[in-house]
């Protein structure tokens, strides 16, 4: 089996699947695709796509976490998860989150509801890309130049160390996310940033914004603001503050 992500969850960079799963046919392997990042953010086919089997998770919609969905295409048989009932047809024995089941329906509901502002989203997401060019013009865009989600921005700061500043962010209430798991104890840069060809350096002084429908303009110019203030008062915090 073949098992990609249609996009990545770091740099929102959006994966061929369609081209890959011409490939697979081809070699009659089963192709999965985690679709958790892409779901509610770019239409997702799966006429088109071809897969055999895709996953979703709610959270990522607005459902509540622990609730997520296979689609397995007719015909295809696959090992039970947990044996023992009849639910999920029988491929998952337990009884069924039945409240999470139904926020997840509604979220879905939600996404086609949210279809028409995918456009808004993806400008905020640029309005936020160029604002940062403006104040840090060394910074890079990673997956420049290819096909990403509208609501991802992964950038690489010029002698900044991410994990720092995300820490000064996080003060003044602003959230995003860092190349490297400080907060899980480990001191690891991003493996999928190394496998993009950055040095563990670059790796770790890259970050993730991502943005949802929630988040407006002003929340942007004020994002802006603070990490403008932050920059400029507490330069030596945010570049040599390790990991701990």
């Amino acid at each position: 089996m073949i098992s990609i992500m249609l996009a990545n969850n770091e740099t929102g960079s959006i994966q061929p699947i369609k081209d890959l799963v011409e490939i697979a046919q081809q070699h009659n392997i089963i192709f999965h695709t985690d679709a958790v990042q892409a779901i509610g953010k770019i239409p997702v086919n799966l006429n088109e796509l071809g897969v055999d089997i895709l996953s979703m998770s709610g959270h990522k919609l607005y459902a509540p976490k622990g609730v997520g969905a296979l689609y397995v295409k007719p015909g295809l048989e696959i090992e039970p998860l947990i044996n023992g009932g009849k639910q999920e047809f029988s491929q998952r024995g337990g009884t069924e989150n039945l409240l999470n089941i139904v926020a997840f329906g509604k979220a879905a509901e939600m996404v086609i509801q949210n279809k028409g502002r995918v456009t808004e989203l993806e400008s905020n997401r640029n309005f936020l890309k160029n604002e940062l060019k403006k104040l840090i013009p060394d910074i890079v865009i990673n997956s420049g130049g290819v096909e990403v989600l509208p609501n991802t921005l992964s950038v690489t700061f010029p002698n900044i160390r991410a994990e720092s500043l995300l820490l000064e962010m996080d003060k003044q209430g602003v959230s995003f996310s860092s190349g490297s798991a400080c907060r899980s104890g480990s001191s690891k840069p991003s493996y999928v940033l190394i496998a993009m060809g950055k040095s563990e350096d670059e790796a770790h002084r890259s970050a993730r914004f991502s943005l949802g429908f929630g988040n407006t303009r002003d929340d942007l110019i004020t994002t802006m603001k603070i990490l403008k203030d932050v920059i400029n008062s507490a330069t030596e915090n945010i570049r040599f503050m390790a990991c701990r």
